[in-house]
């Protein structure tokens, strides 16, 4: 069976990968997400991706990959400040790295852009600008409830190595992007507070209307409906 795969040719981004790589998004006979990346490996001592020296191609494989969907290019739109109205785009979100990725109409580039905020598959994510050290940075989180509070999540995206064992020669993959995902809830545009799935969470985020909230969540464990459904409740006492 033919693997289909991915057009996306991408940069190793996540720390421990080796530099000087590309690597290729795609699917294998098993329908898994999988990346595939090659790069130089010195023969003998280190060398900067010199295919001038002796240097041989090294392919390694891992399990998902650094991106939120797959395909990777989904049809979205981005929002800045300048623009009035939504400007379509393909998008290609790196949740490792919080890279935003546009292919635009007509135009065979890849623009890396930083956008206030974005919209892929009907997901809706703002962003929020921090600075630490003297360096700025922007991170995106899906919109999953807007009313006067607010619930945001946001993915990462990990890679953990395979350990491999002499006589588990046969394992296929080197590593697996493991993508996590946080909930926060903001109340009032205050700070974000990170929220588990959990009625003692809640009750601990939302305590000035601890009391309500305790009679209305009648379990321990909550999905994320019944999280939002809890906030949605908790907006109508503000």
């Amino acid at each position: 069976m033919q693997h289909r795969v991915f057009s996306l040719i991408v940069f190793l981004t996540l720390p421990g990968l080796r530099s000087y790589g590309q690597c290729v998004v795609s699917q294998d006979a098993q329908n898994r997400v999988i990346t595939t990346c090659r790069y130089y490996d010195a023969k003998g001592g280190f060398l900067m991706n010199r295919p001038d020296r002796s240097q041989a191609i090294t392919q390694v494989t891992y399990l998902g990959s650094e991106y939120l969907t797959y395909p990777v290019w989904q049809n979205g739109t981005v929002e800045s400040g300048a623009s009035e109205k939504p400007i379509p785009c393909k998008i290609a979100f790196n949740i490792a790295t919080n890279v935003i990725k546009c292919l635009f109409e007509g135009d065979e580039t890849i623009y890396e852009v930083q956008p206030d905020a974005f919209t892929v598959n009907d997901m809706r994510f703002i962003s929020r600008v921090s600075e630490k050290g003297g360096k700025t940075s922007r991170a995106y989180y899906l919109v999953l409830y807007a009313g006067k509070t607010r619930v945001l999540k946001q993915f990462r995206c990990t890679l953990s190595r395979t350990k491999k064992e002499a006589y588990a020669s046969d394992e296929p993959f080197e590593g697996t992007f493991r993508q996590q995902k946080t909930y926060f809830i903001q109340r009032n545009n205050e700070k974000l507070r990170v929220v588990n799935l959990s009625r003692k969470s809640v009750l601990g985020v939302l305590d000035d209307q601890a009391r309500r909230l305790d009679q209305y969540i009648t379990q321990r464990k909550l999905d994320v409906y019944q999280l939002v459904d809890a906030v949605a409740y908790y907006d109508g006492f503000q």
